[in-house]
């Protein structure tokens, strides 16, 4: 795998979570993961008087930020298994967050613009994608 290639896209996909995770934090509607929750819960839902869209959106930015830590380590071949594990746990739940926002979202709503809806894909697809090659399970490359 040319190794640049790689350099670059784990830099990119890292400060992408990383900056999501931030903005879950320090305002939520910025976040991708605000149209993820309001995906599920349209018109909000509290638990026991407290505000569970917020929660969420908190915990989810969360594993966004120690996901964009985790894959830039593995621009320096961090073997560590419990890294491997954690990313494929990631992995899995970006893989909902794309099924959420990318495929239920549009179909509930009527207006959707192809182009915006193909950007905004291809970039939810780049992530999985270094996802995939972060880890020491999918990121072998065979060469033959």
């Amino acid at each position: 795998m040319n190794r640049l290639g790689f350099f670059l896209l784990n830099i990119a996909v890292s400060l992408y979570l990383f900056v999501n995770g931030i903005f879950g934090f320090a305002n939520a509607s910025k976040s991708e993961f605000y149209t993820m929750v309001r995906t599920i819960f349209p018109k909000g839902w509290t638990l026991n008087g407290y505000d569970f869209d917020y929660f969420l959106i908190i915990v989810l930015s969360v594993c966004a930020i120690i996901a964009g830590v985790l894959t830039l380590t593995a621009v320096f071949r961090n073997d560590v298994m419990a890294i491997n594990v954690t990313l494929f746990i990631f992995i899995a739940l970006w893989v909902a967050f794309i099924v959420i926002v990318d495929i239920i979202n549009p179909l509930s709503s009527y207006k959707v613009e192809p182009l915006a809806y193909l950007k905004q894909l291809s970039a939810h697809l780049m992530i999985l994608g270094a996802l995939f090659t972060s880890t020491r399970r999918f990121g072998r490359v065979i060469i033959r």
